[in-house]
């Protein structure tokens, strides 16, 4: 059975709205939180920090109750990776943001992931040059390498066709819901990759779907020989070592997001279900989020994260790339 067909219908529509009350809290926080006029990557701060305990609160109970364990951890990273390709050669980010599930059930694991572009919007629509170079890449995803960001070299193919990467659509200013038409009225939405860019799916659609796993590209976990599933598990590796190198290396969440000009930056912050915290078996090396990150400052149910110390940014690795991760467990009594 698959994970989607645990749920009635009404039960997945209450997913797609918790996501979208998360995104939206994010969004109000990202706005109010910038000293100039909110960027992209503001955006993308608050909406894997701000986004995870509001996610978690409306997530987690309808997941328990089908014997489903939640753990949830966004990660910020100021320096994206670059990657060249093209003759010309052309040099752009790989991505804004990196989301990841991983199911377990059973002790069978199984991950997805997407990679999103953010582009701001004030009218649902984004309109690209017919030159622009991100386009080309996730228009056609050409061989490319990585140039900065701590990634291995050599060439990569990954074989992409848009289930592993998006557009995101993000609205460029503050609203209520109800005076937004965008899909949902969500003010984050999924575009593929064309010119004239069109808030065609909610973002909040794209969330539930990667949890149900409807949407989003598979990938190996571990050693793999596939550049899509070495690039996922590198990605996730070099933003681990950039965030969490020490275990006593810790960020506030609450205060602060990107700093434009900062240089590169890394925080994080997790949510697990408080079974998890009670079971030791969901903390094994199964674990995409032990795999990677090791020891992380945690977020339960009544704690916002507030009162953790600020984190040094020194002795810190290049690398990192903003990440969503998602990881359920069924099964759980």
């Amino acid at each position: 059975m698959s994970l989607a067909a645990l749920f009635e219908l009404h039960e997945r529509e209450t997913l797609y709205s918790g996501a979208n009350q998360a995104i939206w809290h994010s969004h109000y926080d990202a706005l109010h939180r910038a000293k100039k006029a909110a960027r992209e990557e503001d955006f993308v701060a608050t909406l894997v920090t701000t986004g995870i305990p509001s996610l978690a609160e409306r997530w987690a109970p309808l997941l328990r109750s089908k014997g489903i364990s939640l753990k949830l951890a966004g990660v910020f990273c100021h320096g994206h990776p670059q990657v060249s390709f093209g003759t010309p050669a052309k040099k752009v980010e790989l991505a804004d943001l990196l989301i990841v599930h991983q199911h377990t059930k059973a002790g069978r694991v199984s991950a997805r992931a997407i990679l999103l572009q953010a582009k701001m919007s004030t009218d649902s629509t984004h309109r690209l040059s017919r030159s622009d170079a991100q386009l080309d890449l996730f228009s056609h995803w050409p061989p490319f390498e990585f140039v900065t960001g701590g990634l291995a070299p050599g060439v990569r193919d990954i074989n992409e066709h848009g289930k592993g990467s998006r557009y995101a659509l993000v609205h460029a200013g503050e609203a209520y819901p109800e005076n937004i038409s965008w899909a949902d009225q969500c003010p984050w939405a999924a575009s593929d990759a064309k010119q004239l860019l069109t808030a065609d799916r909610s973002l909040a659609r794209l969330l539930g779907d990667m949890l149900l796993n409807k949407d989003g590209r598979p990938f190996n976990l571990g050693t793999s020989k596939d550049d899509w599933s070495r690039t996922i598990n590198e990605l996730l590796q070099t933003t681990g070592q950039r965030t969490f190198k020490r275990a006593n290396i810790r960020q506030n969440h609450t205060s602060r997001i990107t700093e434009a000009g900062a240089g590169t930056v890394g925080f994080m912050l997790t949510y697990l279900d408080e079974k998890q915290i009670a079971s030791p078996t969901l903390t094994s090396k199964g674990s995409l989020l032990d795999r990677y990150f090791g020891t992380v400052p945690i977020f339960q149910e009544g704690n916002d994260g507030s009162d953790l110390p600020p984190r040094d940014e020194t002795d810190q690795p290049r690398g990192g790339l903003s990440t969503l991760i998602i990881e359920t467990t069924e099964g759980i009594g």
